[in-house]
């Protein structure tokens, strides 16, 4: 089976996104390839880098004890 996000490698594991074990469970998600699952796991990081930033700087704007 095609990976379902590129179509063009081989689809070895399930993705789930945003989804959790119960999707899982039902069925709810999508095969993809290492390629894209990795890829989509950089993109998460990368934003979630950013978010820490910006955290860091909100809390050097307030006062906390």
């Amino acid at each position: 089976m095609k990976c379902q996000n590129c179509l063009k490698h081989k689809g070895t594991d399930k993705w789930v996104g945003k989804g959790s074990m119960m999707d899982v469970i039902h069925g709810n998600y999508e095969i993809w390839c290492k390629c894209c699952m990795i890829k989509a796991q950089i993109e998460h990081a990368e934003k979630r880098a950013n978010d820490l930033e910006n955290l860091r700087k909100k809390l050097k704007s307030i006062k906390c004890k």
